[in-house]
C-alpha cells in the first residue's frame, strides 16, 4: 500500500510539473561564486527540516501532508482530512466581561483525522431548525417544555473570533475529543466550546451540561 502511494504521488508531482520541462535554462553554464556555494551548503541542511523530495520534486512537508491525505482518500475511499494544531490567543476583556478569542494554524504539524459527525439529537428533543452551507452549520434542537440546544461549526477558523461571557459565570478551560475548549455555565446557560482542524464547534443550550457532553462525544463515534 505505501508503495503504491508513494508511486501515485510521484506520477501526480511529474505530471502536475511536466510544463517546467519546456523552458530552457539560459543559467545551464552559470558558474556560482565560491561565497555562494559556501552559504547554499549552509542553508540546504536547514530547508531539510521544512521541504521533502518526492521523485525529482521538491515540496514543503506541509503540502505533502495534504496529497497524501487527499491521495489516501481516491485510492481507499476513506473519509480523512488534514488536520491542523490550533492555536488558542486569549485576551480577557474587563470593560465588556468577556474573554476574547482568536486562532491560528500551527500548518507544520499537520497530520490526518477522521472527519467527525454530527451530533446525535438527545433523548427528548427534535431538530427544528437547521441551516447547513459553506463549511457553516447550525441546528436547533427542542423539546417539549421549550428548551433549546443550539449547536453550530464554522470554517476557515483563522478568519473566527468569539466572546465568551466570563462575568459571574463558570468558565474553565477543558479536553473535549481531545481538543482544547471552554466549559461555560451562567444563569441556566450551559455551553461548550473547542476547536479541531479548521473549524470552530459550539453547543449551548437550557439544558443540563450532561446532555451537551454526551452531544459532542457522539460526533466522534
Amino acid at each position: 500500500m505505501s508503495h503504491n502511494l508513494h508511486t501515485a504521488l510521484e506520477n501526480a508531482l511529474t505530471s502536475e510539473f511536466s510544463w517546467l520541462d519546456d523552458f530552457e535554462n539560459p543559467y545551464s553554464e552559470y558558474q556560482f561564486s565560491a561565497q555562494f556555494e559556501s552559504n547554499m551548503k549552509a542553508i540546504i541542511p536547514k530547508a531539510e527540516f521544512s521541504y521533502v523530495s518526492v521523485g525529482k520534486k521538491r515540496i514543503r512537508k506541509t503540502m505533502l501532508a495534504a496529497l497524501i491525505a487527499l491521495l489516501a482518500l481516491v485510492i481507499t475511499g476513506c473519509a480523512v482530512a488534514v488536520h491542523y494544531i490550533v492555536e488558542w490567543h486569549e485576551e480577557q476583556n474587563s470593560k465588556q466581561g468577556t474573554l476574547d478569542i482568536t486562532f491560528e494554524l500551527d500548518e507544520s504539524q499537520a497530520s490526518d483525522s477522521i472527519v467527525t459527525n454530527l451530533p446525535v439529537t438527545p433523548a427528548g428533543y427534535t431538530i427544528s431548525d437547521e441551516f447547513n452551507d459553506n463549511g457553516s452549520c447550525i441546528i436547533v434542537y427542542s423539546d417539549s417544555r421549550g428548551n433549546q440546544i443550539i449547536y453550530s461549526h464554522q470554517n476557515n477558523i483563522e478568519n473566527t473570533a468569539i466572546s465568551i461571557d466570563n462575568e459571574d459565570a463558570a468558565l474553565e478551560e477543558t479536553t473535549i475529543n481531545g481538543c482544547k475548549g471552554y466549559r461555560s455555565s451562567k444563569d441556566g446557560t450551559t455551553a461548550l466550546y473547542w476547536a479541531s482542524g479548521t473549524y470552530f464547534y459550539e453547543l449551548q443550550g437550557t439544558c443540563n451540561m450532561d446532555i451537551l457532553w454526551q452531544m459532542a462525544e457522539s460526533m466522534t463515534n
